[in-house]
């Protein structure tokens, strides 16, 4: 059962997102918006999703992570503070830019597993 969550459509950053996680002994699951809140895995923990994507970054999908008691990092090519305020207060615990989340993956695996 997968302890991590990837709502990301760039497949490159995926990937590495993907590896880094397996490599710290995390199982990952792909998301899409066509994905069910009542199918996500019972062990899921973890949700990283990319605030880019217009279909990811509804408050909606979050509060519904938030609901089922994940911890969601977003992701953002460039981080502005609206943006930034908005999405924490609908339930992200960070928001990291794209560039730094594959170097960053495994501190905030062991700050949030």
């Amino acid at each position: 059962m997968p302890e991590v969550l990837l709502f990301i459509k760039d497949f490159e950053l995926g990937s590495k997102i993907s590896s880094v996680c397996v490599d710290h002994e995390k199982n990952v699951e792909f998301s899409d918006e066509s994905t069910d809140p009542k199918n996500f895995p019972t062990k899921a923990q973890l949700a990283v999703i990319d605030m880019d994507v217009k279909v990811f970054s509804s408050v909606g999908l979050i509060s519904e992570l938030k609901r089922h008691g994940l911890k969601i990092i977003g992701i953002m090519k460039k981080i502005n503070n609206r943006e930034n305020s908005k999405l924490k207060s609908a339930g992200c615990d960070i928001i990291i830019s794209k560039s730094s989340i594959v170097k960053n993956m495994p501190s905030l695996i062991s700050e949030f597993l």
